[in-house]
This record gives C-alpha cells, structure tokens and sequence, in this order.
C-alpha cells in the first residue's frame, strides 16, 4: 500500500498534458524550422528581432563574389525580409559573425567589418582587418558601444576593432581556428571557441583585453563553431564533430567559464555543421543549418 501511494504522489508531481483522459508527461516543443535562407552562417538576437547573416547561393566562406546578404526575422520566426542587408550601394561577400553596438549592425565579412544602419539599411562603416595573406574574419562580440572583438581563424587571432577610429589591435595570434567569441565584462576577458588550425578539432580559450591567452586545460576537444549564454549562467557550444564526409553536430554545455567535460544538450533533431547560433530572452536557441538552408529554433524547455 505505502509504495502505491509513493507511486501515485511521484506521477501526481509530473508536468502532464491530458487527452481524452488519460494523463502523459508534457514532451518538450518540437523544434521549429525556418527555411529560405543561402547557406545561413550566423543568428543574432536583438531585442524582439533575429538577423541570419547568409554567406550566399555558394557555399564559399571566403569567395569576393558579391552575393552575400542578412536576413531579418521577428521574435516568432516569421521572416520579415529576406535581404534586409546590404542597402542600395553597397555590397556582403560572406558575412559571418555579427554584433550591435551603438543602435548599428556589425558583421565580419572574410578581411573586413562591416556596418550598417538600421532604419535606413546604408552602410555606414567599414574596416579592414590589418592582416597579410588569406584572412577570414569570423566572429563579433561587443566590449562596450565602442569597441568589438573580431576573431580570426586562418591565422588564430583574436582582434579588438575601435568603431570611432577604426582602428584594430590583435589581442592574441595562439587560437588555433579561431571562431566563436564571448564577452565577459565581469572578467575583461572573452571565451574563444577554437575549430583548429587544420579544421582538425579545437580548444576553447580565455583571451583577456590585456592580451593574454590561456587554454581552458578541462575544455572538451571539438570542431566548435558557435558559443552564447544561457539563461542560467552556463555557456553552449556547438561542435561539428566532422567535416569530411559531414556528420550531425553536438552541443555541450559548459561551466560558466567554459570549463568541462561539458554536458551533452539534446536540441532534438539531428544538425549538420551547426554554426553560429544565438540565444533569446527565453532560452530558445536559434541555430543556422548550412546544408538545409534554415534556421532550427530549439525551446528553451530543453534545457
């Protein structure tokens, strides 16, 4: 009898929905897909808005051919404008990584910075990054309204850009594949995710803007592309685990400093080359899916 009644008050305690009378556990929300994008790089949450930045009909993360553009979307996914950037007279080669900072939109386009208005669409700056031989400008993160930090994967670096002045100054030159960048105030230091210098697989870095650099020595070894926050204080990265042939990527979920192992993150469908995603106010998770042409919205409830 007694284990009757512990039985009872633990599925009393579960979260259920009911059908026709009958009481199952809630399952998460299926995740949602966006679809209509150009080889989709990056998501950027801002505010009650999501930007995809779309390196273009062909897949070439460092082809000068023009067709590169910005998507805008709402809160619900709903595709507002499908080339919302660039404007009239003005050009996106590959855009990846992008950022906010001063009421204007930042995007790393293969060896320069690029911003634009938001109301009028116009470019309003551009910098290029003060590098020799094949660059790839790939992830931006805001320090302040000022000043972002741009990472470099060809030659590992990671960069901090003036926005008055336009000038660069590199930080560090010791992250292999550098990719994904996240700012911490609280620290003056930013957690670089790295892809390796061959693609081979990378480490996850502490950078400082003071220059230095440390490898966090518990971070797991991955092929990592895309790093944000949670809601809770945890970091997310995402880990394409191959590239050649391709397999469905990972996400692990990290200790605030990006410690590990890091614990696996279900998002509940299977996501080749998950890249540079973005996390909203909720905890859902935004994740551009390269080889489908969409955008995977994961709901929080997963996490």
């Amino acid at each position: 009898m007694n284990r009757t009644l512990t039985l009872i008050a633990f599925l009393a305690a579960l979260p259920v929905s009911v059908s026709g009378g009958v009481a199952v556990a809630a399952a998460p929300p299926a995740p949602r897909t966006v679809t209509g994008f150009d080889n989709p790089e990056s998501v950027l949450v801002a505010g009650n808005n999501r930007f995809v930045s779309n390196i273009g009909a062909t897949l070439d993360p460092t082809g000068k051919d023009g067709d590169g553009t910005i998507s805008e979307l709402d809160a619900n996914g709903r595709v507002l404008d499908a080339r919302a950037f660039p404007g009239a007279g003005s050009h996106l080669d590959a855009p990846k990584g992008m950022a906010m900072a001063g009421g204007r939109l930042y995007v790393a386009d293969i060896d320069r910075v690029v911003g634009f208005d938001l109301a009028t669409r116009a470019q309003v700056f551009e910098a290029r990054l003060p590098t020799t031989g094949p660059t790839l400008a790939n992830d931006l993160a805001p320090v302040d309204e000022r000043h972002l930090l741009v990472s470099e994967t060809i030659g590992g670096g990671v960069w901090e850009l003036d926005l008055a002045t336009g000038a660069f100054t590199q930080l560090t030159g010791a992250v292999p594949g550098a990719n994904g960048i996240l700012y911490d105030p609280s620290s003056r230091s930013a957690l670089v995710v790295g892809l390796g210098a061959h693609f081979e697989g990378g480490d996850i870095f502490h950078v400082g803007l003071d220059g230095s650099t440390e490898r966090v020595t518990t971070s797991p070894h991955g092929i990592f592309d895309g790093i944000a926050r949670l809601p809770d204080g945890s970091v997310l990265v995402s880990d394409w685990v191959a590239i050649d042939p391709p397999s469905p990527g990972r996400f692990l979920r990290l200790a605030p400093d990006g410690s590990g192992p890091g614990e696996a993150f279900d998002p509940g469908v299977a996501i080749t080359g998950p890249a540079d995603f973005g996390v909203d106010s909720t905890g859902a998770i935004w994740i551009p899916a390269s080889p489908e042409n969409a955008v995977v919205v994961v709901s929080g409830a997963r996490e």
